[in-house]
Order: structure tokens, then sequence, then C-alpha cells
């Protein structure tokens, strides 16, 4: 089963193809907070992971409380540069990261 879903996602990406998709389903938590979020959150990080495909975080923006948030961006295995190209250009359309105090 698992090679399946190792064909799937060679399959659906190629060179010039990325993913978006959340990073996390909230922002910040508190310290040890994630413990309780990790199981159910799990597939936003760990499954790419598993997969050893490339995922490059890129903030977009922040929330009302003035947390960061963003999205990460994944590639087809061993296409870093490509996921590292995309989140440039996400940076320049979405004004990077700045200081929380200059939000």
């Amino acid at each position: 089963m698992w090679q399946e879903v190792v064909k799937c996602f060679d399959d659906l990406l190629d060179e010039n193809t990325v993913l978006l998709l959340p990073s996390f389903p909230t922002t910040a938590l508190y310290h040890h907070e994630t413990i309780f979020y990790s199981l159910p959150c799990y597939p936003y990080a760990g499954l790419f992971s598993l997969l050893g495909l490339p995922a490059t975080q890129c903030q977009i923006g922040y929330d009302n409380e003035g947390l960061p948030y963003g999205v990460q961006i994944i590639g087809r295995k061993n296409n870093d540069n490509l996921t590292i190209s995309c989140a440039a250009e996400l940076e320049k359309a979405f004004g990077g990261w700045k200081s929380p105090g200059k939000v």
C-alpha cells in the first residue's frame, strides 16, 4: 500500500509542478500545546517527510494577533530548487518576513 502512495505522488508531481498546502491548521501554539495536535495534524508535514519529498515553508502573512502563518511548497523528489524558487516568488508577492513589531 505504501508503494501505491509513493507512486501516486510521483505521478502527480513532475519537474514543473508543486503543491501549495497549509503548513499547519493554526498559527503558533503555546509551548507543549502541539502534543494535542500531533496525530490529527501529522499529514500537514509528516507525510511529505516520510515520502522524502522536498517541502519549503513560506510565510505569507499574520493573523489578527500578529502571529505568522504560511504555506508549504511540496515538490517532486530531488526537486528542491523548484520549491525554493516558488518560495522566493511568493515572498516577493506577499512582502516577505517582517519583524512582528512592524506588521
